[in-house]
C-alpha cells in the first residue's frame, strides 16, 4: 500500500475514451463529503482498470485528498492484515496491538480522524483476489466508514448480489463497467503514441477491437523504425492477444531488452536490485528505467509489475521456447523471495507473513501446476449464491446425479512434460453433491454458498466454505462430513476456533464440485479458488471426496491427514480422510520447508548462514538443512572437492525435481513405503516414478539405478 498526498507522473494523455468516468468519479468525491460513497469499477482483463484507478488517484491527490491504494495481489486476506496494512500507510512507524479486534478499533478510528482534516480516497484493485475478504468488508468494516471518505473496488467481475440487494448499498454503490473503447478513442490513442499513418490506425481497430492493453501493444510494435504494418497474409492469425505479445517480443528494439522483459514477468513485483538477482547480474539504472517506461509496466505496491496478462503470455512463450532458462529465472525469484521471508522472519517484521505468500508463488509440484493450469487466462469464476439461488442449486444436484458418467481427467504439465490420469466412475463423480444441505447452509447467514456459471448462464458448478467461528460451530459439530473432526476438538482447539461472529478462526471445506472434471477450465476454476483459499494464509480443514484425484491434489498442495477424522459419509465401502492446512504462527515455517523439500526445490536454496543457528531457528529449517546440498561454488576449492552422493543426484540434469527427492530417499535406504510417507505420495506413483527413472538410465531394477545415479 502507498499513500500519496502529491500529484502522481501518470501520463493521462494516453487515458483516452474514460471521460464518462472520470466524471463519474469527480461527483462522486464530491457526494462523499456527506456520506461514505464506494465505486465499482469491473471489466475484463487489459480493459484499463488499473490504468484508470490511478488517474482517479492523481486526480485525487491534486486536490489534496489522502490516497490509500491497496492492490490484492500479494497481500494476506485476513482482517488482522487488511487493517494492518492501511494503519501502516497511515503511519508506518506506529505499532498496534496485534489482536484482530484492536486493530479493528484503532483502524476504523484512525480513518475516522484523518477523515476531518482531509477526504481520504481508498483504492482497492484486482479485488476478484478479495472473494475472502467480500462479506467482511461489506457487511462489518466499510459500513463503519464515515463521510468524506471514497472506496473505489476495481476487479474483472462486478459485486455480487449480495451488494446490490442490499438496501445500505444501494444508496452508496455507483457502479462502472469498463468496455472497449470506440474508434474515435483508438485513433487518440494511436496519435498520443506516435503513430499517425490513417492505414496503421485501422489496423489497430481491426485487431483490436478496443480493447486497451492489445491497442498499446500494437501501437508500440508500429511506432518502432521500419515496423510500418503487419503481414497481411495471415489476418486470422493476429485476433488472439497472445500473438501480439509475442510478434511485439519478437520486434523490440534490440535484443538486450528482451531479457529484462522475461524476468519482469517472472516475477510478480520486482525493482532493480530484484532483477539484478534474478539476472544474476546487476542491472544499470539506464536499463531499469528503459524498462519501466512500457505502457504494460506500472508502479504498485512495493515496486513495479507487468501487466498480469503479459506476464502470464510471456512466461507460457518462454516455458515453450527455452524451458530451462525459464526454470533458471523462476529459481532465481525464489530464492531471492525465501532470502526476503527469512530476512523478515528474523527481524520478526510484520512483512514475514507477505513474504510467505509471495515464496508460495513459486512453491509447487508438476501435479499442482497440472491441476492450476497457471496460464489459463479466463476459467470460470465462482460467485457468491443468494438464498434465491437455492431451487435452481437443488435442481443443479439433481441433474447431476441423473446424468454422472464414467470420466477421465486428463492433466499436462508444460513444465516437466508430465501427464497425469485419473479415471472416475459415475459413482464417484457423484460424491461431490451427496448429502448437501442448502437449507441448513443458506440457514448460516453466512456467504457460505458459491456457484459457477457456463457461458449459456446455467450453474456449472458449486462450493460450500464456511468461516468457522462461535456461530457456525454447533453446524460443523453436526454435518456429516465435519462431525468427525470438529466432533472430537479438544478444549484448546474449540477454544481457539469460538472466533467472534463476524470474523473467523479458519475455513470448512464442505465441497467443491464441477459439472465435468475432464474440462480443463472448470478444474482450473477449482484449482484457482483452492489456490486463492491457501493464500489467506489461514487454517483450513477439508474432507474431500475419497478419489486418488482429490486425495492426490490434496496432498501435492501441502494439506496433512488429521488423526481420528475419518468417516464414509461419501461411501460406506470407502473410507475418507480429513486434510488440514495450519499455517498459522510457527506452522507456516514448517510448511514452506515441507513444500520446498516435498516439491524437489530444496536444493535451490543456499543456506543462510551458520547451520546450526539455522536449526536452532527452526526444526523445519534443520531438516532442510541436513538434508540439501549447498550450490557449487565457483572456487577451486569447492571444485577439488568430490561431488557427495546427493550431490551426485540433485547435479542429474535428466531428473525431475520429484524424481530427485525420489532417489535422494532411495540413496538412503528407504523402501517404497517409506519413501511414499515422506514424501506424502501413493506407492504407486513412488513406483512410476522409479521406473521413470530405470527407463531413462537403462536399467532393471533399483541396485542398478542406485549405481547408475551415484557415479
Amino acid at each position: 500500500m502507498s499513500t500519496f498526498e502529491q500529484g502522481g507522473e501518470w501520463n493521462s494523455d494516453t487515458l483516452v475514451g474514460r471521460e464518462r468516468e472520470l466524471a463519474q468519479f469527480v461527483k462522486c468525491r464530491e457526494s462523499s463529503e456527506a456520506s461514505l460513497q464506494l465505486i465499482s469499477v469491473y471489466g475484463t482483463a487489459g480493459i484499463g482498470k488499473s490504468s484508470l484507478l490511478d488517474e482517479f488517484q492523481r486526480m485525487a491527490s491534486s486536490h489534496g485528498d489522502l490516497c490509500l491504494m491497496m492492490d490484492s495481489e500479494g497481500f494476506v486476506k485476513t482482517p488482522e492484515a487488511f487493517c494492518l496494512r492501511i494503519l501502516g500507510a497511515i503511519d508506518p512507524r506506529r505499532h498496534e496491538d496485534r489482536t484482530e479486534a484492536s486493530l479493528l478499533e484503532s483502524c476504523i478510528a484512525a480513518l475516522g480522524e484523518l477523515s476531518k482534516e482531509k477526504r481520504i480516497c481508498l483504492f482497492i484493485d484486482a479485488y476478484e483476489r478479495m472473494e475472502s475478504m467480500d462479506q467482511w468488508l461489506r457487511d462489518y468494516f466499510l459500513k463503519r466508514l464515515g463521510g468524506r471518505i471514497l472506496v473505489v473496488l476495481a476487479g474483472r467481475y462486478a459485486l455480487s448480489e449480495a451488494w446490490l440487494l442490499s438496501s445500505y448499498w444501494r444508496r452508496y454503490v455507483t457502479r462502472m463497467p469498463l468496455l472497449d473503447l470506440d474508434l474515435s478513442a483508438v485513433t487518440s490513442f494511436a496519435e498520443s503514441m506516435h503513430v499517425r499513418d490513417p492505414q496503421a490506425i485501422q489496423q489497430i481497430w481491426r485487431y483490436s477491437r478496443g480493447h486497451p492493453l492489445t491497442m498499446s501493444l500494437m501501437a508500440l510494435l508500429l511506432s518502432q523504425e521500419n515496423s510500418g504494418s503487419f503481414d497481411e497474409a495471415e489476418p486470422g492469425g493476429y485476433e488472439t492477444l497472445a500473438y501480439i505479445v509475442n510478434e511485439w517480443l519478437r520486434e523490440v528494439p534490440g535484443e538486450h531488452l528482451r531479457p529484462l522483459i522475461e524476468a519482469a514477468c517472472v516475477l510478480r513485483r520486482f525493482n532493480q536490485e530484484s532483477l539484478s538477482i534474478v539476472l544474476n547480474r546487476e542491472m544499470s539504472a539506464a536499463e531499469f528505467y528503459q524498462l519501466i517506461r512500457f505502457s504494460f509496466i506500472r508502479k504498485v505496491d512495493q515496486g513495479w509489475a507487468v501487466h498480469s496478462l503479459m506476464r502470464e503470455l510471456v512466461s507460457r512463450e518462454m516455458l515453450s521456447r527455452t524451458p530451462m532458462h525459464y526454470e533458471q529465472l523462476r529459481a532465481g525469484a525464489l530464492r531471492h523471495h525465501y532470502r526476503r521471508w527469512l530476512d523478515a522472519r528474523n527481524k520478526g517484521d510484520a512483512g514475514e507473513h507477505r513474504e510467505a505468500i509471495e515464496l508460495m508463488n513459486y512453491i509447487g509440484d508438476a501435479l499442482i501446476r497440472a491441476f492450476m493450469n497457471w496460464f489459463e487466462l479466463s476459467p470460470p469464476h465462482f460467485e457468491t449464491a443468494q438464498a434465491e439461488h437455492k431451487d435452481e442449486l437443488k435442481r443443479y444436484v439433481e441433474t447431476r446425479f441423473a446424468e454422472a458418467k464414467d470420466s477421465l481427467i486428463d492433466m499436462y504439465d508444460p513444465y516437466s512434460n508430465q501427464r497425469f490420469s485419473f479415471p472416475l466412475t459415475a459413482k464417484e463423480s457423484r460424491y461431490t453433491v451427496k448429502h448437501i444441505d442448502f437449507d441448513a447452509l443458506f440457514g448460516l447467514g453466512y456467504d457460505v454458498v458459491r456457484l459457477m456459471r457456463g457461458s449459456t448462464g446455467g450453474i456449472i458448478g458449486f462450493a460450500v466454505i464456511i468461516p468457522i467461528n462461535r456461530d457456525t460451530l454447533p453446524y460443523l459439530e453436526q454435518a456429516p462430513r465435519s462431525k468427525p473432526y470438529f466432533g472430537s476438538l479438544s478444549p484448546e482447539m474449540r477454544n481457539r476456533l469460538e472466533a467472534a461472529p463476524h470474523t473467523r478462526a479458519g475455513w470448512f471445506i464442505e465441497t467443491i464440485d464441477t459439472s465435468d472434471l475432464s474440462d480443463v477450465s472448470q478444474q482450473t476454476a477449482m484449482g484457482h479458488l483452492l489456490h486463492d483459499l491457501i493464500f489467506t494464509g489461514e487454517l483450513l480443514i477439508e474432507s474431500p471426496a475419497p478419489t486418488v484425484y482429490f486425495v492426490e491434489t490434496h496432498k501435492s498442495l501441502g494439506f496433512s491427514i488429521a488423526d481420528n477424522a475419518n468417516h464414509y459419509d461419501y461411501d460406506e465401502e470407502r473410507e475418507a480422510v480429513t486434510f488440514v492446512m495450519d499455517r498459522q504462527g510457527g506452522n507456516a515455517i514448517s510448511y514452506i520447508h515441507h513444500m520446498l523439500r516435498m516439491t524437489g526445490q530444496a536444493h535451490l536454496i543456499e543456506p543462510d548462514g551458520d547451520p546450526e543457528s539455522a536449526a536452532q531457528a527452526s526444526p523445519a529449517a534443520a531438516t532442510i538443512e541436513a538434508s540439501v546440498t549447498t550450490m557449487p561454488s565457483a572456487t577451486a576449492e569447492t571444485a577439488s572437492k568430490p561431488l557427495t552422493y546427493a550431490e551426485r543426484i540433485m547435479n542429474r540434469p535428466e531428473l525431475t525435481p520429484r524424481e530427485k527427492e525420489v532417489a535422494l530417499l532411495l540413496e538412503e535406504g528407504c523402501t517404497n513405503v517409506e519413501i511414499a510417507k515422506s514424501l506424502y505420495l501413493s506407492e504407486v506413483t513412488v513406483k512410476k516414478h522409479l521406473k521413470s527413472m530405470m527407463e531413462k538410465f537403462s536399467t532393471s531394477n533399483r541396485t542398478q539405478l542406485l549405481k547408475r545415479l551415484l557415479e
